[in-house]
Protein backbone atom coordinates (compact mmCIF):
# COMPACT_ATOMS: atom_id res chain seq x y z
CA UNK A 1 0.00 0.00 0.00
CA UNK A 2 1.32 3.68 -1.16
CA UNK A 3 -0.63 6.39 0.52
CA UNK A 4 0.61 9.92 0.93
CA UNK A 5 -0.78 12.23 3.89
CA UNK A 6 -0.84 15.31 5.16
CA UNK A 7 1.16 14.39 8.32
CA UNK A 8 4.98 14.06 9.34
CA UNK A 9 7.36 12.25 11.42
CA UNK A 10 10.25 10.86 13.08
CA UNK A 11 13.90 11.48 14.66
CA UNK A 12 17.45 11.18 14.33
CA UNK A 13 20.84 11.27 17.02
CA UNK A 14 23.41 13.21 15.58
CA UNK A 15 26.74 11.61 14.71
CA UNK A 16 28.57 12.48 11.01
CA UNK A 17 31.97 11.22 10.37
CA UNK A 18 32.62 12.87 7.32
CA UNK A 19 36.21 12.42 5.54
CA UNK A 20 37.11 15.61 5.91
CA UNK A 21 41.00 14.44 5.84
CA UNK A 22 40.39 13.93 1.80
CA UNK A 23 39.89 17.77 1.69
CA UNK A 24 43.55 18.23 2.06
CA UNK A 25 44.68 15.41 -0.08
CA UNK A 26 42.42 16.98 -2.96
CA UNK A 27 43.67 20.79 -2.60
CA UNK A 28 45.60 21.10 -5.84
CA UNK A 29 42.49 19.70 -7.64
CA UNK A 30 40.04 21.57 -5.82
CA UNK A 31 40.24 24.99 -3.71
CA UNK A 32 36.90 26.72 -3.81
CA UNK A 33 35.04 27.23 -1.22
CA UNK A 34 32.41 25.42 -1.90
CA UNK A 35 34.21 22.11 -2.87
CA UNK A 36 34.23 23.14 -6.70
CA UNK A 37 36.69 24.69 -9.19
CA UNK A 38 36.52 26.28 -12.25
CA UNK A 39 39.58 25.02 -14.50
CA UNK A 40 40.30 25.16 -18.35
CA UNK A 41 41.33 21.33 -18.14
CA UNK A 42 41.15 18.75 -15.56
CA UNK A 43 43.73 15.21 -15.64
CA UNK A 44 43.25 12.46 -13.73
CA UNK A 45 45.96 10.33 -12.98
CA UNK A 46 46.89 7.00 -12.88
CA UNK A 47 43.70 5.98 -11.99
CA UNK A 48 41.37 2.53 -12.66
CA UNK A 49 38.31 3.24 -14.90
CA UNK A 50 35.06 1.23 -14.70
CA UNK A 51 32.98 1.91 -17.00
CA UNK A 52 29.94 -0.47 -18.40
CA UNK A 53 30.43 -0.63 -21.65
CA UNK A 54 34.00 -2.32 -21.32
CA UNK A 55 34.37 -5.80 -19.97
CA UNK A 56 37.25 -5.03 -17.53
CA UNK A 57 38.25 -2.20 -15.46
CA UNK A 58 41.33 -0.64 -17.19
CA UNK A 59 44.06 0.36 -14.73
CA UNK A 60 46.64 3.14 -14.64
CA UNK A 61 44.74 4.89 -17.06
CA UNK A 62 44.61 8.75 -17.11
CA UNK A 63 41.39 10.98 -18.02
CA UNK A 64 42.24 14.61 -19.29
CA UNK A 65 38.76 16.53 -18.85
CA UNK A 66 38.07 19.74 -21.08
CA UNK A 67 35.62 22.62 -20.67
CA UNK A 68 32.99 19.52 -19.09
CA UNK A 69 33.58 16.61 -21.38
CA UNK A 70 36.29 14.24 -21.77
CA UNK A 71 38.85 15.06 -24.01
CA UNK A 72 40.83 11.84 -24.01
CA UNK A 73 41.47 8.33 -22.15
CA UNK A 74 44.61 6.69 -22.05
CA UNK A 75 47.40 6.01 -20.29
CA UNK A 76 50.80 8.21 -20.68
CA UNK A 77 49.01 11.40 -20.64
CA UNK A 78 50.84 14.41 -19.68
CA UNK A 79 49.38 17.32 -18.07
CA UNK A 80 50.18 20.80 -19.69
CA UNK A 81 50.25 24.17 -18.34
CA UNK A 82 47.44 25.09 -16.89
CA UNK A 83 45.61 21.54 -16.20
CA UNK A 84 44.89 20.73 -12.80
CA UNK A 85 46.54 17.37 -12.20
CA UNK A 86 44.14 15.03 -9.62
CA UNK A 87 45.98 11.74 -8.27
CA UNK A 88 43.71 8.29 -8.98
CA UNK A 89 46.32 6.31 -7.94
CA UNK A 90 44.23 3.16 -5.66
CA UNK A 91 41.26 5.11 -6.71
CA UNK A 92 38.13 4.18 -9.32
CA UNK A 93 36.26 5.87 -11.73
CA UNK A 94 32.93 5.26 -12.59
CA UNK A 95 30.23 7.19 -14.26
CA UNK A 96 28.09 10.02 -12.16
CA UNK A 97 25.04 7.58 -11.17
CA UNK A 98 21.27 8.35 -13.03
CA UNK A 99 17.99 8.23 -10.51
CA UNK A 100 15.27 7.53 -13.47
CA UNK A 101 12.81 8.15 -11.15
CA UNK A 102 12.26 11.05 -8.53
CA UNK A 103 9.71 13.46 -7.70
CA UNK A 104 12.11 16.63 -6.50
CA UNK A 105 9.26 18.79 -6.05
CA UNK A 106 7.32 16.09 -3.24
CA UNK A 107 8.08 17.77 0.07
CA UNK A 108 8.01 13.59 1.62
CA UNK A 109 9.56 14.24 4.59
CA UNK A 110 6.66 16.18 6.16
CA UNK A 111 2.89 17.75 5.34
CA UNK A 112 1.11 20.77 4.57
CA UNK A 113 0.50 20.86 8.10
CA UNK A 114 4.18 21.00 8.91
CA UNK A 115 4.90 23.33 5.98
CA UNK A 116 2.23 25.77 6.98
CA UNK A 117 3.52 25.87 10.36
CA UNK A 118 6.94 26.22 9.42
CA UNK A 119 8.17 27.45 6.11
CA UNK A 120 11.47 27.04 7.07
CA UNK A 121 11.33 23.78 7.09
CA UNK A 122 10.58 23.70 3.32
CA UNK A 123 13.15 26.54 2.45
CA UNK A 124 15.95 24.12 4.33
CA UNK A 125 15.46 20.81 2.38
CA UNK A 126 14.49 22.52 -0.98
CA UNK A 127 18.29 24.48 -0.36
CA UNK A 128 19.80 21.21 0.32
CA UNK A 129 18.10 18.21 -1.86
CA UNK A 130 20.64 19.15 -4.67
CA UNK A 131 23.72 18.45 -3.18
CA UNK A 132 22.08 15.71 -1.04
CA UNK A 133 21.64 13.73 -4.34
CA UNK A 134 25.17 14.68 -5.58
CA UNK A 135 26.44 13.63 -2.34
CA UNK A 136 25.89 10.22 -2.89
CA UNK A 137 26.79 10.06 -6.68
CA UNK A 138 23.84 10.79 -8.22
CA UNK A 139 24.99 13.43 -10.95
CA UNK A 140 21.55 13.17 -13.14
CA UNK A 141 17.92 12.81 -12.82
CA UNK A 142 14.61 11.93 -13.98
CA UNK A 143 11.52 13.27 -12.69
CA UNK A 144 8.73 11.53 -13.52
CA UNK A 145 5.96 13.63 -12.48
CA UNK A 146 6.88 17.13 -12.65
CA UNK A 147 5.27 19.53 -9.82
CA UNK A 148 4.82 22.88 -10.66
CA UNK A 149 7.32 25.33 -10.35
CA UNK A 150 10.19 22.65 -8.90
CA UNK A 151 12.24 23.41 -11.93
CA UNK A 152 12.73 26.82 -11.08
CA UNK A 153 13.96 26.67 -7.20
CA UNK A 154 16.15 23.22 -8.36
CA UNK A 155 17.45 24.75 -11.28
CA UNK A 156 19.24 27.81 -9.15
CA UNK A 157 21.24 25.94 -6.98
CA UNK A 158 24.64 26.57 -7.93
CA UNK A 159 25.40 22.80 -7.44
CA UNK A 160 22.94 20.53 -8.54
CA UNK A 161 22.40 17.42 -10.68
CA UNK A 162 21.01 17.47 -14.26
CA UNK A 163 17.74 17.01 -14.21
CA UNK A 164 15.39 15.65 -17.02
CA UNK A 165 11.52 15.56 -16.59
CA UNK A 166 8.35 13.49 -18.23
CA UNK A 167 6.61 16.93 -17.56
CA UNK A 168 3.12 16.24 -15.86
CA UNK A 169 2.33 12.35 -16.05
CA UNK A 170 -0.61 11.35 -18.14
CA UNK A 171 -4.26 11.05 -15.83
CA UNK A 172 -7.50 10.27 -16.55
CA UNK A 173 -10.16 12.21 -14.58
CA UNK A 174 -11.02 10.25 -11.42
CA UNK A 175 -8.11 8.42 -11.49
CA UNK A 176 -4.59 7.57 -9.47
CA UNK A 177 -3.67 11.40 -8.43
CA UNK A 178 -6.77 13.09 -10.33
CA UNK A 179 -9.74 11.74 -7.77
CA UNK A 180 -11.03 14.86 -7.47
CA UNK A 181 -12.47 16.69 -10.81
CA UNK A 182 -10.66 19.82 -12.01
CA UNK A 183 -12.76 23.30 -11.69
CA UNK A 184 -11.46 24.40 -14.61
CA UNK A 185 -9.24 24.47 -18.01
CA UNK A 186 -5.72 25.54 -16.12
CA UNK A 187 -6.55 22.65 -13.54
CA UNK A 188 -7.29 19.96 -15.99
CA UNK A 189 -4.34 20.88 -17.95
CA UNK A 190 -1.99 20.91 -14.76
CA UNK A 191 -3.25 17.25 -14.28
CA UNK A 192 -2.49 16.86 -18.13
CA UNK A 193 -6.06 14.54 -18.17
CA UNK A 194 -7.18 12.94 -20.94
CA UNK A 195 -10.50 11.99 -21.85
CA UNK A 196 -11.80 8.91 -22.61
CA UNK A 197 -15.18 8.31 -24.15
CA UNK A 198 -16.25 5.49 -22.64
CA UNK A 199 -16.48 7.57 -19.15
CA UNK A 200 -17.61 10.77 -20.54
CA UNK A 201 -21.17 10.50 -18.10
CA UNK A 202 -18.02 11.63 -15.58
CA UNK A 203 -15.99 13.92 -17.33
CA UNK A 204 -16.44 17.78 -16.26
CA UNK A 205 -18.66 19.95 -18.51
CA UNK A 206 -16.60 22.45 -18.38
CA UNK A 207 -13.79 20.87 -20.73
CA UNK A 208 -13.59 20.33 -24.29
CA UNK A 209 -12.86 16.79 -25.03
CA UNK A 210 -10.83 18.00 -28.27
CA UNK A 211 -8.29 19.60 -26.07
CA UNK A 212 -7.53 16.14 -23.94
CA UNK A 213 -6.98 13.68 -26.12
CA UNK A 214 -3.55 11.97 -26.02
CA UNK A 215 -1.86 14.02 -28.66
CA UNK A 216 -2.73 16.88 -26.51
CA UNK A 217 -1.38 15.15 -23.45
CA UNK A 218 1.77 14.32 -25.33
CA UNK A 219 2.19 17.79 -26.83
CA UNK A 220 1.74 19.40 -22.74
CA UNK A 221 4.52 16.76 -21.96
CA UNK A 222 6.29 18.13 -24.53
CA UNK A 223 5.72 21.58 -24.33
CA UNK A 224 7.45 21.43 -20.79
CA UNK A 225 10.48 19.88 -22.19
CA UNK A 226 9.97 16.78 -21.26
CA UNK A 227 12.22 13.40 -22.37
CA UNK A 228 9.99 10.98 -21.84
CA UNK A 229 6.13 10.33 -21.00
CA UNK A 230 4.31 8.68 -18.40
CA UNK A 231 0.97 7.30 -17.42
CA UNK A 232 -0.62 5.62 -14.18
CA UNK A 233 -2.89 2.08 -14.52
CA UNK A 234 -3.13 1.94 -10.55
CA UNK A 235 -6.36 0.62 -9.48
CA UNK A 236 -5.64 0.85 -5.91
CA UNK A 237 -2.90 -0.65 -4.45
CA UNK A 238 -4.35 -4.39 -4.06
CA UNK A 239 -7.41 -3.01 -2.98
CA UNK A 240 -6.67 -0.38 -0.56
CA UNK A 241 -8.82 2.30 -2.70
CA UNK A 242 -10.72 1.09 -6.36
CA UNK A 243 -10.04 3.75 -8.82
CA UNK A 244 -10.70 3.50 -12.83
CA UNK A 245 -7.49 3.14 -14.95
CA UNK A 246 -6.35 4.20 -18.55
CA UNK A 247 -8.51 2.41 -20.90
CA UNK A 248 -6.35 0.17 -23.81
CA UNK A 249 -7.42 2.20 -26.25
CA UNK A 250 -6.32 5.31 -24.36
CA UNK A 251 -2.71 3.23 -24.05
CA UNK A 252 -2.83 2.85 -27.48
CA UNK A 253 -3.29 6.28 -28.24
CA UNK A 254 -0.44 7.23 -25.96
CA UNK A 255 2.10 4.81 -27.45
CA UNK A 256 1.42 5.48 -31.15
CA UNK A 257 1.98 9.68 -29.90
CA UNK A 258 5.12 8.72 -27.91
CA UNK A 259 6.58 6.86 -30.94
CA UNK A 260 5.82 9.24 -33.38
CA UNK A 261 7.71 11.48 -31.10
CA UNK A 262 10.30 9.46 -30.42
CA UNK A 263 9.56 9.52 -26.70
CA UNK A 264 9.97 6.51 -24.52
CA UNK A 265 6.44 5.67 -22.60
CA UNK A 266 7.06 4.84 -19.14
CA UNK A 267 3.79 3.63 -17.18
CA UNK A 268 3.51 2.84 -13.67
CA UNK A 269 2.68 -0.27 -12.46
CA UNK A 270 2.82 -1.93 -9.38
CA UNK A 271 0.37 -5.21 -9.85
CA UNK A 272 -0.03 -7.81 -12.25
CA UNK A 273 -3.00 -6.16 -14.11
CA UNK A 274 -0.74 -2.67 -14.47
CA UNK A 275 2.07 -4.74 -15.55
CA UNK A 276 -0.51 -6.84 -18.04
CA UNK A 277 -1.80 -3.54 -19.27
CA UNK A 278 2.35 -1.99 -19.92
CA UNK A 279 2.82 -5.03 -22.02
CA UNK A 280 -0.01 -4.25 -24.10
CA UNK A 281 0.64 -0.88 -25.12
CA UNK A 282 4.33 -1.80 -25.48
CA UNK A 283 5.78 0.62 -22.84
CA UNK A 284 9.18 1.56 -22.70
CA UNK A 285 9.48 1.42 -19.18
CA UNK A 286 7.44 0.00 -16.20
CA UNK A 287 8.28 2.42 -13.49
CA UNK A 288 7.90 0.04 -10.50
CA UNK A 289 8.84 -3.95 -9.19
CA UNK A 290 5.81 -6.00 -9.03
CA UNK A 291 4.30 -6.53 -5.53
CA UNK A 292 0.13 -6.64 -6.15
CA UNK A 293 -1.41 -9.82 -7.43
CA UNK A 294 -4.33 -11.59 -6.80
CA UNK A 295 -5.54 -14.01 -4.30
CA UNK A 296 -4.13 -14.56 -0.54
CA UNK A 297 -2.75 -10.89 0.43
CA UNK A 298 -0.52 -13.24 2.77
CA UNK A 299 1.18 -15.24 0.34
CA UNK A 300 4.50 -13.70 -0.27
CA UNK A 301 5.46 -16.23 -3.19
CA UNK A 302 5.07 -14.96 -6.61
CA UNK A 303 1.91 -17.01 -7.73
CA UNK A 304 2.15 -18.24 -11.64
CA UNK A 305 -0.26 -14.83 -12.89
CA UNK A 306 2.90 -13.07 -11.75
CA UNK A 307 5.53 -14.94 -13.16
CA UNK A 308 3.61 -14.73 -16.66
CA UNK A 309 4.07 -10.94 -16.91
CA UNK A 310 7.47 -11.17 -16.00
CA UNK A 311 8.12 -13.33 -18.39
CA UNK A 312 5.91 -11.86 -20.60
CA UNK A 313 8.60 -8.35 -19.65
CA UNK A 314 11.54 -10.28 -20.20
CA UNK A 315 10.61 -11.42 -23.80
CA UNK A 316 9.09 -7.82 -24.87
CA UNK A 317 12.40 -6.70 -23.65
CA UNK A 318 10.65 -3.63 -21.84
CA UNK A 319 12.89 -2.09 -19.31
CA UNK A 320 12.00 -2.27 -15.34
CA UNK A 321 12.16 -0.03 -12.22
CA UNK A 322 12.23 -2.33 -9.73
CA UNK A 323 11.87 0.62 -6.86
CA UNK A 324 12.16 -1.97 -3.74
CA UNK A 325 13.06 0.79 -1.65
CA UNK A 326 9.39 2.64 -2.15
CA UNK A 327 8.04 -0.33 -0.48
CA UNK A 328 10.95 -0.86 2.40
CA UNK A 329 10.64 3.03 3.02
CA UNK A 330 7.26 2.65 3.43
CA UNK A 331 7.74 0.53 6.68
CA UNK A 332 8.98 3.81 8.56
CA UNK A 333 5.07 4.30 9.40
CA UNK A 334 5.43 1.55 12.32
CA UNK A 335 9.37 1.19 12.22
CA UNK A 336 11.77 4.39 13.07
CA UNK A 337 15.07 2.54 12.74
CA UNK A 338 16.71 4.56 9.47
CA UNK A 339 16.39 7.46 12.49
CA UNK A 340 19.64 5.83 14.13
CA UNK A 341 21.40 5.86 10.54
CA UNK A 342 24.46 8.08 10.54
CA UNK A 343 24.07 8.60 6.60
CA UNK A 344 20.69 10.32 7.62
CA UNK A 345 22.82 13.56 8.82
CA UNK A 346 24.60 13.60 5.19
CA UNK A 347 21.10 13.82 3.22
CA UNK A 348 19.22 15.87 5.88
CA UNK A 349 20.30 19.38 7.10
CA UNK A 350 20.38 19.38 11.20
CA UNK A 351 17.13 21.71 11.43
CA UNK A 352 15.34 18.79 9.47
CA UNK A 353 16.33 16.36 11.48
CA UNK A 354 15.88 18.61 14.80
CA UNK A 355 12.37 19.32 13.50
CA UNK A 356 12.23 15.11 12.94
CA UNK A 357 13.21 14.07 16.60
CA UNK A 358 10.58 16.98 18.02
CA UNK A 359 7.14 16.25 20.09
CA UNK A 360 5.50 17.68 16.97
CA UNK A 361 6.56 15.62 14.67
CA UNK A 362 6.08 12.43 16.82
CA UNK A 363 2.79 12.99 17.39
CA UNK A 364 2.19 13.37 13.13
CA UNK A 365 3.78 10.46 13.07
CA UNK A 366 1.87 8.45 15.71
CA UNK A 367 -1.29 10.24 13.73
CA UNK A 368 -0.06 8.69 10.56
CA UNK A 369 0.58 5.43 12.11
CA UNK A 370 -3.13 5.21 13.56
CA UNK A 371 -4.75 6.13 9.80
CA UNK A 372 -2.36 3.01 8.63
CA UNK A 373 -3.48 0.85 11.62
CA UNK A 374 -7.31 1.36 10.68
CA UNK A 375 -6.58 0.85 6.73
CA UNK A 376 -4.66 -2.37 7.36
CA UNK A 377 -7.13 -3.52 9.46
CA UNK A 378 -9.87 -2.80 6.58
CA UNK A 379 -7.96 -4.71 4.15
CA UNK A 380 -6.51 -7.58 6.41
CA UNK A 381 -9.51 -8.05 9.28
CA UNK A 382 -8.77 -10.64 11.76
CA UNK A 383 -6.38 -12.55 10.03
CA UNK A 384 -3.32 -10.27 10.69
CA UNK A 385 -2.97 -8.78 13.91
CA UNK A 386 0.53 -6.60 13.87
CA UNK A 387 0.34 -3.78 11.18
CA UNK A 388 3.85 -3.42 10.94
CA UNK A 389 3.58 -7.01 9.49
CA UNK A 390 1.33 -6.44 6.83
CA UNK A 391 3.60 -3.21 5.64
CA UNK A 392 6.66 -5.54 5.05
CA UNK A 393 4.86 -8.44 3.11
CA UNK A 394 5.01 -5.89 0.03
CA UNK A 395 8.53 -5.61 0.46
CA UNK A 396 8.84 -9.71 0.69
CA UNK A 397 6.88 -9.57 -2.42
CA UNK A 398 8.97 -6.84 -4.20
CA UNK A 399 12.27 -8.86 -3.32
CA UNK A 400 10.76 -12.06 -4.34
CA UNK A 401 9.75 -11.01 -7.56
CA UNK A 402 13.02 -9.03 -8.36
CA UNK A 403 14.79 -12.04 -7.96
CA UNK A 404 12.30 -14.09 -10.86
CA UNK A 405 13.14 -10.84 -12.80
CA UNK A 406 16.83 -11.76 -12.76
CA UNK A 407 16.31 -15.57 -13.37
CA UNK A 408 14.43 -14.49 -16.24
CA UNK A 409 16.96 -11.59 -17.42
CA UNK A 410 14.29 -8.96 -17.47
CA UNK A 411 16.24 -5.41 -18.14
CA UNK A 412 16.43 -3.75 -15.25
CA UNK A 413 16.59 0.46 -14.77
CA UNK A 414 17.60 2.13 -12.18
CA UNK A 415 15.08 4.19 -9.81
CA UNK A 416 13.93 5.12 -6.45
CA UNK A 417 10.98 7.06 -6.62
CA UNK A 418 11.95 9.26 -4.45
CA UNK A 419 10.12 10.17 -1.89
CA UNK A 420 7.19 7.84 -1.74
CA UNK A 421 5.11 6.93 0.70
CA UNK A 422 4.31 8.72 4.28
CA UNK A 423 7.72 8.31 7.12
CA UNK A 424 10.84 9.20 6.78
CA UNK A 425 11.85 6.09 5.08
CA UNK A 426 12.97 7.86 1.58
CA UNK A 427 15.25 10.60 2.06
CA UNK A 428 17.19 12.22 -0.95
CA UNK A 429 20.25 11.06 -2.07
CA UNK A 430 20.27 8.61 0.99
CA UNK A 431 17.50 6.62 -0.61
CA UNK A 432 19.48 5.91 -3.50
CA UNK A 433 22.22 4.07 -1.80
CA UNK A 434 19.23 2.62 0.06
CA UNK A 435 18.30 0.65 -2.90
CA UNK A 436 21.75 -0.51 -4.48
CA UNK A 437 21.68 -2.52 -0.89
CA UNK A 438 17.86 -3.72 -1.91
CA UNK A 439 19.09 -4.56 -5.14
CA UNK A 440 22.62 -6.06 -3.71
CA UNK A 441 20.47 -7.68 -1.24
CA UNK A 442 18.11 -9.53 -3.86
CA UNK A 443 21.28 -11.24 -5.53
CA UNK A 444 21.28 -8.31 -8.32
CA UNK A 445 25.69 -8.77 -9.35
CA UNK A 446 27.64 -5.55 -8.58
CA UNK A 447 28.29 -5.42 -12.44
CA UNK A 448 24.48 -5.08 -13.53
CA UNK A 449 23.67 -3.03 -10.89
CA UNK A 450 26.39 -0.11 -11.74
CA UNK A 451 25.02 -0.86 -15.47
CA UNK A 452 21.77 -0.27 -14.52
CA UNK A 453 22.15 3.14 -12.86
CA UNK A 454 24.34 4.19 -15.67
CA UNK A 455 24.53 3.32 -18.84
CA UNK A 456 21.57 1.04 -19.66
CA UNK A 457 19.50 4.01 -17.46
CA UNK A 458 20.86 6.56 -20.28
CA UNK A 459 19.78 4.08 -22.93
CA UNK A 460 16.39 3.76 -21.76
CA UNK A 461 15.31 7.56 -21.76
CA UNK A 462 17.55 8.26 -24.34
CA UNK A 463 20.51 10.28 -22.49
CA UNK A 464 23.75 7.36 -23.65
CA UNK A 465 24.68 9.77 -25.98
CA UNK A 466 26.00 12.32 -23.82
CA UNK A 467 25.99 9.84 -20.02
CA UNK A 468 26.26 6.75 -18.93
CA UNK A 469 30.15 5.52 -19.96
CA UNK A 470 33.58 7.22 -19.27
CA UNK A 471 34.12 7.93 -23.15
CA UNK A 472 35.46 10.54 -25.08
CA UNK A 473 33.31 13.64 -26.08
CA UNK A 474 30.59 12.54 -23.37
CA UNK A 475 29.92 14.86 -20.54
CA UNK A 476 32.15 14.53 -17.83
CA UNK A 477 29.65 13.77 -14.46
CA UNK A 478 31.86 11.14 -12.86
CA UNK A 479 32.32 9.99 -9.47
CA UNK A 480 36.23 8.78 -7.92
CA UNK A 481 35.74 6.12 -5.38
CA UNK A 482 38.15 4.54 -2.20
CA UNK A 483 36.95 1.44 -3.61
CA UNK A 484 36.28 -1.08 -6.20
CA UNK A 485 31.94 -1.06 -7.15
CA UNK A 486 32.39 -4.80 -9.01
CA UNK A 487 34.07 -6.18 -5.31
CA UNK A 488 31.81 -4.53 -2.91
CA UNK A 489 28.90 -2.39 -2.28
CA UNK A 490 30.71 0.01 -0.30
CA UNK A 491 32.72 1.37 -2.60
CA UNK A 492 29.06 3.32 -2.74
CA UNK A 493 30.41 4.92 0.59
CA UNK A 494 33.25 5.86 -0.58
CA UNK A 495 32.89 8.60 -3.06
CA UNK A 496 35.64 10.75 -2.55
CA UNK A 497 34.95 13.32 -5.08
CA UNK A 498 31.90 13.84 -7.38
CA UNK A 499 33.08 15.55 -10.69
CA UNK A 500 29.73 17.32 -12.37
CA UNK A 501 30.32 18.64 -15.73
CA UNK A 502 34.22 18.47 -15.56
CA UNK A 503 33.53 20.55 -11.84
CA UNK A 504 35.46 18.65 -9.42
CA UNK A 505 33.78 18.49 -6.08
CA UNK A 506 34.92 16.95 -2.86
CA UNK A 507 32.16 15.01 -1.54
CA UNK A 508 32.59 16.22 2.28
CA UNK A 509 32.02 19.99 0.76
CA UNK A 510 28.39 18.21 -0.31
CA UNK A 511 27.13 17.41 3.36
CA UNK A 512 24.60 19.48 5.27
CA UNK A 513 26.92 22.60 6.42
CA UNK A 514 24.91 23.35 9.93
Amino acid sequence: MKKRSSHHRTAFPPGLAAGLAVIGFFLSACAAPSGGVAADAILIEDVTLVSPERANPLPHVSVLIREGRIARVGSGLVAGPGVRRIDGQGRFLIPGLIDSHVHVGATGLFGDDAIAAHPGLLDAYRSHLPRAYLAFGFTTLVDLDLAEQTLSWFNAAPLRPRLYHAGRGVRIAGGYMAQRPPTDRAAADAANLVYEAARAKTWPAILDPRQYTAARAVERVVAAGGICVKTFVEPGFGGAADWPVPRPETLDALRAETRRRGLPLVVHGNGVDGWRAALNAHADVIAHGLWHWPGDRLVTDPPPEALDVIRAAARAGIRVQPTLQAVYGGQSVFDRSLLDDPRLLEALPRAIVSYLRGDEALAAWRATAEEYRQAIAGLFGPTISEPARAMSLGSSRATATLRWMLAENVALVFGTDTPSNDGIGNPPGLNGRLELGRWADAGVPLARILRAATLDNAAAFGLSAELGTIQEGKRADLLLLGADPLVTLTAYDRIEMVILAGQPIVRASLLPRD
